[in-house]
């Protein structure tokens, strides 16, 4: 039996898909989110997410309280989700921040607020900011690693952040198994250091595990 550790804690259902397909599951969270308490203030009307942590943050805190006012670009359909259940209006969404960043640069608007944590990717605000954009960061969330040793041989590891793959390398080694990455970012995190990397064709969960069982069934 093949045994797979994923860097995060699966839903009862995620786990049971890899548990059919006939693998032993270890799963470890090897980071932490923790909300960062944010003043009241007066948001833009144009708003960007490229996470559902910030999200969740900016809802718990009602940080903009008439959701449906503001025009909202996100990255990720998990993202985009949590808006809309959220009250938002999604104008658009996307793989990559680079792609959103892109689409952004072509349109009259100027002034953006950028719901993010203390580790997002400079992609974003950078393209914005050379091309003459605003973007007023706001951190709502931290990441904060809880790396752990795993003692037990592995066949394959599960990766869902850049983050996560960092936190991991903090007290282990990948010696030549096989990782499946969530997404480019997540993969671009291991570059470098190990050439046996798989990237999922859609950046949700379910399609990394599908990825993972495709891999070992081959």
């Amino acid at each position: 039996m093949k045994t797979l550790l994923s860097t995060k804690i699966l839903t009862s259902n995620q786990r049971q898909l890899l548990v059919d397909a006939g693998f032993e599951v270890i799963e470890k969270e090897m980071i932490v989110i923790q909300p960062v308490s944010i003043p009241t203030f007066e948001p833009q009307q144009k708003l960007l997410f490229t996470s559902q942590q910030a999200v969740k943050s900016v809802v718990e805190q009602q940080l903009v309280l008439q959701p449906e006012k503001h025009s909202v670009f996100c990255v990720g359909e998990k993202t985009r989700k949590a808006l809309e259940d959220s009250g938002f209006i999604v104008r658009a969404s996307f793989e990559t921040a680079a792609a959103l960043a892109t689409y952004l640069l072509e349109s009259e608007a100027t002034d953006f607020d950028f719901f993010c944590g203390n580790r997002r990717l400079d992609t974003l605000p950078t393209m914005l900011i050379a091309n003459g954009k605003n973007v007023r960061e706001i951190v709502v969330y931290t990441t904060v690693n809880q790396s752990e040793k795993i003692e037990t041989p592995l066949h394959g590891i599960l990766f869902f952040s850049p983050s996560g793959v960092e936190s991991f390398l903090e007290k282990n080694t990948l010696e030549d198994l096989p990782c499946f990455c969530i997404g480019p970012t997540t993969a671009a995190a291991l570059h470098g250091i190990t050439q046996n990397v798989y990237k999922a064709s859609i950046p949700t969960v379910e399609a990394t595990l599908q990825l993972s069982i495709d891999y070992f069934k081959r």
